[in-house]
């Protein structure tokens, strides 16, 4: 069920980009290009962490969903998929 949500929201994310509509968070970040969004990347991951030191589990719940979020979004833009980290995830096991 878990990779199930992120293969739903990463379609969503190629399906915001594909509507290029400016009211979308999304496709704002798409259009800012890959620096901006990398940047975003790190920031949610320096407040993951920030959260699972000082501010509980609710909050590291909140930040590592942003985290992933704007991973995916990264990563679609970049041509990638899901199913390229979890080949390389996968080909990691077995080392």
């Amino acid at each position: 069920m878990n990779c199930e949500v992120l293969a739903r929201l990463e379609e969503v994310i190629r399906q915001r980009i594909r509507e290029a509509s400016s009211q979308s968070y999304t496709y704002r970040l798409y259009a800012a290009g890959i620096p901006h969004i990398a940047r975003k990347v790190a920031e949610e991951a320096v407040e993951t962490a920030i959260a699972a030191i000082a501010e509980g589990r609710r909050r590291t719940v909140e930040e590592a969903a942003d985290l992933l979020y704007h991973l995916l979004v990264l990563l679609v833009v970049q041509g990638l998929t899901l199913n390229d980290v979890y080949a390389e995830l996968e080909k990691r096991m077995k080392k």
